[in-house]
C-alpha cells in the first residue's frame, strides 16, 4: 500500500500508493477477519431463516387483502432485518473490539485516509449482508415464490437506500467512545426496539394508539411502510414518501460525525 520513491536528493520518500490500489487490500483484510468470527456468520445467517421458519411459513400463505398475501408483507421486512442486523448490531461490534485490541490506533500510524478504512469495513459488511439476503430470497423464493416488483428500480433503490442509511448509523454507533461491552448493549437494544417497532416480527396494531403514533417515526418502520407499498403495489402515501427525506441528513450527520469520532482516535 505505501510505495517507495527516490527523490531528487538522492534520499528516499514514502508515498501512499493510489486509493485504487489501496481499497481492494484493505477491504479484502477486513472481509478475512470477519469471517475469522464464526457467531458473526452464523446469527447473521440464520437469524432471518428463522424468523422466516417461526412467522413466515404459518402465516405466509395467509391473504391479508385480495392479492397480497402475509409473506409479500413480510418479504421486504426480511431484507430490511438482514441488513439492519448486520449493520446496526455487527458492525458497531465489529468496530468496537477493534478498538479494545488497540487496533484503531495501530491503524492511525498509517499513512491511511480514514474513509477508506471506513469504506473497507463497509464493504466487508456489505458482503456479508449480500450473502444473507441472497439466502433469505432463495428460501423465499423456493417456498412461497418472489412477486416481480422485487426486480423493479424503486424497490431496489429503496433498498439501497435503506442499506446506506443503517450502514452510516451502525458505523456511528460503532465509532462512540465507550467500552466494548456498553456497544455490545447500546446496539442490541437499538437494534431490537427499532426491529419489533416497525412492525417486522409482530403488528404493532394492538398496542396503544399513543405508541403507535410515537412508532410512525421510527425509520426503519418508514423504509418498510414504503417498499412493502411498493413490493405488494397496493400504493404508498405522499406522507410515507415524505418521511424518508429525514433519513437523507441523518445519514449524512452520522457518516461524517463517525469519521471525525474515529480519527481522533
Amino acid at each position: 500500500m505505501v510505495s517507495v520513491r527516490a527523490d531528487v536528493g538522492g534520499g528516499v520518500r514514502h508515498c501512499l500508493a493510489p486509493w485504487w490500489k489501496v481499497f481492494p487490500v484493505w477491504a479484502r483484510q477486513e472481509l478475512l477477519l470477519l469471517i475469522r468470527e464464526p457467531m458473526v456468520i452464523i446469527f447473521s445467517l440464520v437469524f432471518p431463516v428463522v424468523m422466516y421458519v417461526f412467522i413466515g411459513i404459518p402465516y405466509g400463505s395467509q391473504e391479508i387483502q385480495p392479492g397480497v398475501k402475509f409473506i409479500d408483507m413480510m418479504f421486504p421486512a426480511l431484507i430490511v432485518t438482514v441488513a439492519a442486523n448486520i449493520l446496526i448490531m455487527g458492525l458497531p461490534i465489529y468496530l468496537a473490539a477493534l478498538r479494545s485490541r488497540g487496533a484503531d490506533r495501530r491503524y492511525a500510524i498509517l499513512p491511511l485516509p480514514g474513509w477508506i478504512f471506513a469504506a473497507a469495513v463497509l464493504s466487508a459488511m456489505l458482503i456479508l449482508v449480500i450473502a444473507a439476503a441472497t439466502v433469505i430470497v432463495t428460501v423465499v423464493a423456493v417456498r412461497d415464490g418472489v412477486r416481480p416488483s422485487a426486480a423493479s428500480l424503486p424497490f431496489i433503490g429503496l433498498i439501497l437506500g435503506s442499506i446506506t442509511w443503517l450502514s452510516a448509523f451502525g458505523f456511528f454507533l460503532g465509532t462512540l467512545k465507550l467500552p466494548p461491552r456498553t456497544i455490545q448493549a447500546l446496539s442490541a437494544i437499538i437494534f431490537f426496539t427499532l426491529f419489533f417497532g416497525s412492525g417486522a416480527a409482530i403488528p404493532i396494531a394492538g398496542l396503544p394508539q399513543i405508541l403507535q403514533d410515537i412508532l410512525e417515526w421510527n425509520p426503519l418502520k418508514q423504509w418498510l411502510d414504503v417498499m412493502v407499498g411498493y413490493y405488494t403495489q397496493t400504493g404508498v402515501s405522499l406522507t410515507q414518501k415524505l418521511r424518508l427525506l429525514i433519513a437523507i441528513p441523518i445519514t449524512i450527520i452520522c457518516a461524517i460525525t463517525g469519521l471525525i469520532l474515529w480519527k481522533r482516535r
